[in-house]
């Protein structure tokens, strides 16, 4: 079984913040006002709001779970108010594992990334896990009239949808062959996770999958193994099926064995 770790959180009345939600005009107020009202409203999962990183967030063992506001760049005081939102997966553990294995790693920098994407990949639509579009996690607070039922849909369908997102995304058993792990914005840092976990059959079932959903990209994947069983660093983070034949290839092969043993 999950523990939740600890977050604090305090009820907080429910009326004022609606009105201080209706009443906030500046746009990073808005932000700031929905970021609480998120976290009050899913307080009961563990969540809480960090005005710092403009995160809703909770710990689930290990892992933290994010759901992070991004404010649009064309917010105006009077004007638009919208707000785009990410789910995450971070392990502050892998950052350790990371940099202690500089040579096996994409980017051996520090960094706790697992998994993540725009939140309205993970949405549900209908009927429970059922994923959306883009544009199913934005948010229109333009309307000052308008915004408690538009994060009041928002909660819904993160309790619909977002908190099994986060339950496949969490477990390197599940996001495997999971939708979070297909959507994902760095499936490299997918593969050093499992890796982490020493679940390298995984790391072999994961870009497995990766490479199947990619026909015609053989030549790439090619040269991306070759350079890891040469020797030589992942030199092509912008080319994801390169990095992901290099990663693949290092983390389970001769290549990288003596550095992972280190």
């Amino acid at each position: 079984m999950i523990e939740l770790g600890t977050c604090r959180w305090w009820l907080t009345d429910r009326v004022a913040l609606d009105r201080e939600l209706v009443v906030a005009r500046r746009p990073r107020d808005v932000v700031d006002v929905a970021g609480r009202w998120i976290a009050e409203a899913l307080g009961e999962h563990g969540f809480c709001w960090l005005v710092k990183t403009r995160t809703v967030h909770r710990q689930v063992g290990g892992v933290v779970q994010q759901v992070a506001l991004q404010a649009g760049s064309y917010n105006r005081v009077g004007g638009l108010i919208s707000i785009s939102t990410h789910v995450a997966v971070r392990d502050p553990a892998v950052r350790t594992w990371r940099l202690a294995h500089p040579q096996v790693v994409a980017e051996p920098v520090d960094r706790d990334f697992v998994c993540g994407h725009l939140l309205g990949y993970a949405s549900g639509r209908a009927n429970g896990y059922v994923y959306g579009d883009a544009q199913d996690g934005d948010l229109d607070l333009t309307d000052p009239a308008q915004r408690v039922g538009h994060l009041g849909r928002f909660v819904a369908m993160v309790r619909e949808g977002v908190l099994s997102w986060f339950a496949e995304a969490s477990e390197p058993d599940s996001i495997v062959s999971s939708r979070a792990g297909d959507y994902t914005v760095d499936p490299v840092a997918v593969l050093e996770w499992l890796a982490y976990h020493g679940r390298f059959d995984l790391v072999h079932s994961y870009a497995e999958r990766y490479r199947a959903r990619r026909p015609g990209t053989e030549r790439r994947w090619v040269d991306g193994a070759a350079a890891a069983r040469e020797g030589r660093p992942c030199q092509h983070k912008g080319d994801s099926v390169w990095a992901m034949a290099w990663s693949a290839t290092m983390l389970t092969t001769g290549a990288g064995d003596q550095r992972l043993s280190g």
